[in-house]
């Protein structure tokens, strides 16, 4: 095998010699069909190959009925040239316009004009018909790289036709790499699977890109099932590898004849994902009978597969760009780029086509409308602002970076990542932290909704009552919105308390920039219940007490004395005891500074110290373990690493208390 190679595709009306140059050119009869010889006519895909000159051309022979046109959009998906063939002696015919209009709607620019069995015509009607043949190639868009006359019953420019495509090995394929680059995953179209006897499975198509060896694990798709390659071969001659576009015929192990059919592909794992919303550009679309603004049932190509979809289309705005979403009736896998064609749905006629624009989108609705500006990027030559859209149409869904690059055009995973690296450094993705271990990245702008949404949550909260505390820490990632998923929660709590869209006061979460903004009723019923806590010291009347010597509900009370705990003016010594912190804080300093003069203190030497019983003393001692003041050892109190910074241990202990209760009683 030669490092030149070259996929063409025949393209014409029935009976206009298509089959007949094949076999004049290679030598082999790509009517393979006993039905097809025994007829004369072509009816499905044939296949031929010729080395020539150091290059390998790969022929696929399509039909040229217009029964059979879903055979020949098969055979001409993947193609690196057509070979647009018309008879000199019928000269253009319907078949002729229609195949021509179908290589313009897959993308196909570079097409080899060939006036067949000029036998039987003259010079002057020869010309004519050319003539007539280039008009209606132009008519879609497709300027012949070269025009050929020939006989291939005599012979005639046979010779002429195969240098011409020699040529052609030697330029590259116009539009065939992405600005992403190339892809370097593998795919592979299949439009043929057969048993041969001691081997099993093999699988016939065109490979669109990447590289492929034997041993290789791939998924056939649709299914996600994983089949290994035994091993390939190019038009029956054994490969240790392949790459690129050209001709394969793999033998497939892990999967049964009845489970694999043309319409299948084989591609690298998790490059690919099955999708039932694909949002597209339409190059053209016929409605007879129809607004703009119908929904259209069709029949799909899309590489060798066919299926029932339906079109919705958007209104165009500014005569834009007409954009649409396909919706098939079974899932199918696509990537960025691709080119499709739609027929109508009974298959008589062409409607048009277009290319896949992002092959993962979700449902045009009421609440989730299509995003015209997002479409435009993907439709744009920029990868990093494609990549961007993706994420922003995703919203929190996690893509891998291999799907990621199928779906915006990128050559890899790796380029993937690296793209959205800079797309993080310019602020248009967050990195969210994962339950598991971590990140994902999200759009900048679904990530500023959730702010928003949640901030907004907490506002009204506050508003509504403005004794409440706060939400208090061990809490908060329940409060994300619910299409955040669950592993990405506790990530985006931290990251709005980390940027300030949100504050932490003592362990709850408040608005930034919030203060209390209590009624003066209940701002004097706060005061006249902690003037009572501070002149208890620490022997302290229960909350019951404290709210039976009020004419107040409870609720307000508790409330209240909640918020006094969240704000750092109480402090909680148990579930049912509460003291004021400029007591606490009072007595912390007396205890270190006993601890310092007369070294450690026992439960009762504290006791006697501060003038309490037993009953306050012993939480009271643990509170000051679990703020660092005091350190204990067996029976007694040693300083701890917090004992000269009391202050600050009386807010670390509501903190900490926080997380134990919120109720005051």
């Amino acid at each position: 095998m030669s490092g030149r190679q070259l996929v063409i595709g025949t393209a014409g009306h029935i009976d206009h010699g298509k089959s007949a140059l094949v076999r004049a050119l290679t030598g082999t009869d790509p009517d393979r069909l006993p039905e097809e010889q025994a007829r004369g006519m072509t009816i499905d895909l044939g296949f031929a190959h010729l080395s020539a000159d150091g290059a390998d051309l790969y022929f696929v022979d399509v039909p040229g009925h217009e029964r059979f046109i879903r055979n020949m959009v098969a055979g001409a998906t993947g193609i690196d040239v057509a070979m647009m063939v018309v008879a000199a002696d019928d000269g253009v015919m319907p078949q002729t316009r229609e195949h021509a209009e179908l290589l313009g709607l897959l993308g196909l620019r570079r097409c080899v004009l060939v006036i067949s069995k000029c036998d039987v015509a003259d010079e002057g009607w020869r010309a004519e018909v050319e003539a007539e043949a280039r008009e209606a190639l132009r008519a879609v868009g497709i300027e012949p790289v070269a025009a050929v006359q020939t006989s291939a019953q005599r012979g005639d420019g046979i010779d002429a036709l195969r240098a011409v495509l020699v040529r052609l090995t030697h330029e590259p394929t116009p539009g065939a790499a992405p600005s992403g680059g190339a892809p370097r995953w593998f795919r592979m179209p299949i439009d043929r699977a057969f048993l041969v006897a001691g081997r099993g499975v093999v699988v016939t198509g065109t490979a669109w890109h990447g590289r492929v060896a034997p041993g290789d694990e791939l998924e056939l798709w649709p299914g996600a099932r994983r089949v290994r390659v035994r091993d390939l071969q190019s038009h029956n001659l054994p490969r240790d590898s392949a790459a690129d576009r050209l001709r394969l015929a793999l033998n497939v192990v892990g999967v049964a004849l009845d489970e694999v059919q043309r319409g299948c592909e084989l591609a690298t794992p998790g490059a690919m994902s099955e999708s039932s919303c694909v949002d597209v550009q339409l190059a053209a679309l016929r409605m007879p009978g129809r607004t703009a603004r119908s929904a259209l049932r069709v029949r799909l190509h899309l590489a060798t597969r066919e299926l029932s979809a339906t079109v919705r289309l958007l209104e165009r705005q500014g005569g834009g760009p007409l954009l649409a979403q396909l919706r098939p009736q079974e899932p199918l896998v696509c990537s960025w780029g691709q080119r499709f064609v739609l027929r109508d749905d009974g298959g008589a006629r062409t409607l048009g086509g277009g290319v896949v624009l992002h092959p993962l989108a979700s449902p045009w609705t009421t609440r989730r409308p299509a995003d015209a500006a997002r479409l435009a990027a993907l439709a744009g030559e920029d990868a990093a602002a494609r990549l961007e859209a993706i994420f922003a149409a995703g919203g929190w869904e996690a893509l891998t970076d291999a799907l990621l690059a199928t779906a915006a055009g990128l050559a890899d995973a790796a380029q993937a990542r690296a793209i959205a690296g800079q797309l993080s450094e310019r602020g248009k993705l967050v990195r969210i932290g994962a339950d598991g271990g971590g990140t994902a990245c999200v759009h900048a702008d679904v990530v500023a909704r959730a702010a928003d949404a949640v901030a907004a949550r907490l506002e009204r909260a506050v508003s509504a009552n403005p004794r409440f505390a706060g939400v208090p820490r061990g809490e908060w990632a329940g409060w994300m919105p619910g299409e955040c998923p669950p592993r990405l929660r506790a990530g985006l709590a931290a990251w709005l308390l980390e940027r300030g869209r949100v504050a932490l006061v003592n362990g709850f979460v408040l608005p930034a920039g919030r203060g209390d903004q209590l009624s003066e009723a209940d701002r004097a019923l706060l005061d006249e219940m902690l003037a009572e806590l501070d002149a208890a010291g620490v022997q302290p009347p229960a909350p019951q007490a404290l709210r039976a010597r009020t004419p107040r509900t409870q609720r307000r009370c508790d409330e209240l004395l909640r918020l006094a705990l969240a704000r750092g003016r109480v402090v909680r010594l148990a579930a049912d005891m509460l003291v004021s912190a400029t007591c606490w804080a009072e007595a912390a300093r007396r205890v270190s500074d006993a601890i310092r003069e007369r070294g450690p203190l026992t439960v009762s030497d504290i006791r006697t110290l501060l003038g309490s019983s037993r009953k306050f003393i012993v939480p009271l001692c643990e509170s000051f373990d679990a703020a660092g003041v005091t350190r204990r050892s067996g029976d007694v109190r040693s300083a701890g690493p917090r004992a000269a910074d009391q202050a600050s241990s009386s807010s670390l202990m509501n903190e900490s208390m926080s997380k134990r209760s919120n109720s005051p009683s």
